[in-house]
């Protein structure tokens, strides 16, 4: 196959890779993207019919970035005729001695984002569906929601390709060589030039990234979770369950929960307890000792269930040290923008997150904030260490 120039190269069709597709072809830029596996398969981190959204966070950025997120999510809801995101409401619920809480019950005042304080009493009183410790206290908070995960990516992938955007799925991309001021892709099936190239590969960033010198420390973990019947499932959808994230102290591990949507059963995870894995392990299996302890976690949170398994499914979490994303230009490579916004949060920012990549992509900026996110902030000054990287490799 020849060479065919387009404007932007997108590696990678999850979520985020598809939102940055519909948003440039929105803007009428000549896109490409390039996804190895069908669109909406299992083995990365966009799948599934669930994910949260949320302003509960101990960083005014990821505020207001949730804040630009749902009146995106919106868009492209019209642009859909679907409804791709149920609002919920939901709560933090820890210890009272929480730094988490704590910081979140900070940021939303710095912003003058509304919520409420629960004691435990005012949290058993409203949730009687939730069992949480002795002490537990909550922060509920109405921006919270359920995203139709699959649906969104299957959303964007049409909206994208009405708007001009050339998808190939089932084509891995095997090099990413900067040619000149542009960037050159040669993939199973041919070779694609274009200006310039979004890289948004989740677990499969570092080994496209590995032949150009850039040693991003990223760790996968595999993590899993499981839908439980209950015995009511009126009294745990979602008009009465709130979404729940749960806060253990002395751990970054997370519990959460999520009212009956587009399934059976309650979706219950313990999550950032996974395995290291290395991006082409095609193992998906389901690991009985941790879905041991997820039934003993659900058993005990969720009185209301029956014991009953429905479904156990895994997924990818593309960790970085902090946990922040990489939203940034490659600076050896301006012409490449790095997409990695992972470890276990960035679903709910897509839209916002495939528009900041696109900004990059054509002007060099975006009036986002992304100081945050760059390359070159010290929890990754690996990436641009050699001796770093070259240890790494040993």
């Amino acid at each position: 196959m020849a060479e065919q120039a387009t404007d932007v190269i997108i590696i990678g069709g999850g979520v985020m890779g598809c939102a940055a597709a519909w948003r440039l072809a929105l803007a009428r830029h000549r896109v490409r993207l390039l996804e190895q596996f069908a669109i909406g398969h299992a083995l990365g981190s966009s799948h599934g019919p669930s994910r949260m959204i949320r302003l509960a966070y101990d960083a005014p950025e990821y505020v207001q970035m949730g804040q630009a997120a749902f009146a995106l999510w919106e868009e492209l809801e019209e642009a859909a005729g679907a409804s791709l995101l149920l609002r919920t409401g939901g709560v933090n619920a820890g210890l009272p001695h929480a730094n988490e809480l704590a910081g979140i019950a900070r940021t939303y005042d710095a912003l003058g984002v509304p919520y409420e304080r629960l004691d435990p009493d005012e949290l058993r009183r409203r949730f009687p569906q939730l069992s949480f410790p002795d002490g537990t206290i909550g922060l509920y908070q109405a921006d919270y929601g359920i995203l139709a995960a699959s649906r969104i990516v299957a959303a964007l992938t049409e909206q994208a390709r009405a708007a001009g955007a050339v998808i190939h799925e089932n084509e891995p991309v095997q090099a990413i060589a900067p040619d000149g001021d542009g960037v050159t892709t040669r993939t199973s099936q041919g070779t694609y030039r274009a200006d310039r190239a979004i890289l948004a590969a989740g677990s499969w960033t570092q080994p496209l990234l590995a032949p150009l010198g850039i040693d991003l420390p990223l760790t996968i973990l595999q993590e899993q979770l499981a839908f439980f019947r209950v015995r009511d499932p009126e009294n745990h959808g979602p008009d009465r369950l709130p979404l729940v994230m749960h806060r253990f102290p002395g751990t970054t591990s997370i519990g959460s929960v999520f009212p009956i949507y587009d399934h059976e059963g309650v979706k219950v995870m313990l999550d950032r307890v996974g395995p290291a894995v290395a991006p082409g392990d095609p193992n998906r299996g389901i690991d009985p000792a941790r879905l041991e302890a997820l039934c003993e976690y659900a058993a005990n949170l969720l009185p209301g269930t029956t014991g009953e398994i429905l479904e156990t499914t895994s997924c990818r979490y593309t960790m970085t040290p902090d946990e922040d994303f990489v939203i940034d230009r490659c600076a050896q490579h301006p012409q490449i923008v790095i997409g990695s916004p992972c470890s276990g949060h960035g679903f709910k920012f897509a839209p916002v997150i495939g528009q900041m990549l696109a900004d990059l992509a054509i002007d060099g900026e975006t009036p986002y904030p992304t100081a945050r996110f760059r390359l070159d902030r010290p929890a990754l000054s690996a990436v641009w260490s050699p001796a770093a990287a070259a240890a790494r490799a040993s």
